[in-house]
């Protein structure tokens, strides 16, 4: 059912004037074939006295059908205690129904006082007549309101135990994505300090630069600490004081290539995603060789998706690898982010080195047009880069 339908259901003065309705509908029914049955007999039946005895039949038993609902509700059947109730319920319609027929013999005298059926018999044969033709009629009408008052409050019950479970998983999946970055960021914190921490008895003055991007990095967490998605952009602005912290280390064995179509810029991406992929590539692919080594990272959108790719040309993936906190956190943020519709894959490229590849929805950020950055950043204009002081490859 459709949630505004779902709703109309939830409002009284929508259900008393529908419940009415129904009943008037019937009572019109009922009249209208006491009308063309009494032409067919021959008895002398006016249109409003066949409507008047129809609307007198089902209004009052629209009107005790509702007491039937209130008990059943104050003293539900459930399993493990069915009997008791089930029995008070059976108890309560036969006696609803007995008191409305006896309130039929009176408006039926004063509506039809010659009908025949009902001349030369006694009172208590006259009741007879009526529980023979009404009652269980009667009984049957009651239970069904009774069956659709009890729907619809079991069909309300699991709507609202529905949305509290939707929204129960939507708290579990934000608190399961915070835990996932306050994990990520306290890695990446200690990884920093280790970076620095080989520059202080090497050169103070490179390591006290070192700290001071290292505080900018902080700021931007911290401006970005409940911010589950960022453009494209700003998670580039992000790695770059990371990489400046790691070229200080290593020199011009690291180099950068950038390579962003500017139309992806305010593309929404994940806050704190690359910043791992990259991480990966200087620790696994970079830093454990000799040689000098470039890591490229490439965003362009395909069809309905982000796609971005992080490489770099060490030695790929060996035998004994083991996914590290970054990696992992950002493969299981994917997953709760977006679900089935994004794709992380991690292979050797034919040409050397780890290739990763993700795929995301493509969403823009609310902000128009990619321009670039105030100070002319190419990086960030979505052109082919260097982070500063590396050689292109």
């Amino acid at each position: 059912m459709e949630p505004g339908r779902d709703n109309l259901l939830r409002r009284p003065e929508v259900l008393w004037p529908l419940y009415v309705a129904v009943w008037t509908a019937l009572s019109v029914v009922e009249g209208y074939q006491s009308f063309v049955l009494a032409e067919l007999v021959g008895q002398r039946m006016t249109a409003w006295q066949c409507f008047a005895l129809a609307l007198a039949m089902w209004y009052p038993l629209a009107a005790l059908a509702p007491l039937l609902v209130w008990l059943a509700r104050r003293r539900p059947v459930e399993p493990g205690h069915w009997l008791g109730p089930l029995l008070l319920l059976l108890g309560a319609s036969a006696g609803l129904a007995l008191f409305k027929i006896i309130l039929d013999l009176p408006i039926e005298w004063l509506i039809r006082p010659n009908w025949r059926v009902l001349q030369d018999r006694t009172v208590f044969e006259q009741f007879q007549i009526f529980f023979s033709a009404r009652f269980v009629l009667y009984l049957l009408m009651l239970w069904l309101v009774l069956g659709v008052a009890l729907a619809l409050d079991y069909y309300r019950k699991f709507r609202e135990r529905e949305l509290r479970a939707t929204h129960l998983e939507a708290q579990l999946a934000v608190a399961q994505l915070q835990v996932l970055k306050m994990q990520l960021q306290p890695h990446f914190l200690f990884n920093t300090l280790h970076a620095i921490s080989a520059l202080v008895h090497q050169d103070a003055d490179l390591a006290d630069q070192m700290i001071a991007r290292l505080g900018e990095l902080l700021r931007t967490t911290l401006e970005n600490a409940g911010t589950q998605e960022v453009s494209l952009r700003e998670e580039l602005e992000f790695i770059q004081p990371y990489l400046e912290i790691e070229q200080a280390r290593l020199g011009p064995r690291l180099a950068l290539l950038v390579e962003v179509d500017p139309e992806v810029m305010d593309a929404r991406v994940p806050n704190l995603f690359l910043q791992p992929l990259v991480e990966n590539a200087v620790r696994h692919g970079i830093a454990p060789h000799a040689e000098p080594g470039v890591i490229e990272v490439r965003a362009c959108r395909e069809g309905e998706a982000l796609k971005i790719k992080v490489r770099d040309n060490g030695r790929g993936l060996s035998s004994n690898y083991t996914e590290g906190v970054g990696v992992g956190n950002t493969r299981a943020r994917l997953a709760q982010l977006y679900g089935p519709t994004q794709e992380f894959t991690m292979r050797n490229h034919p040409e050397g080195g780890l290739l990763v590849t993700v795929r995301i929805p493509f969403r823009e950020e609310a902000g128009g047009p990619n321009t670039p950055d105030e100070d002319g950043d190419p990086l960030l204009a979505g052109q082919t880069a260097d982070v500063p002081g590396r050689k292109r490859s």
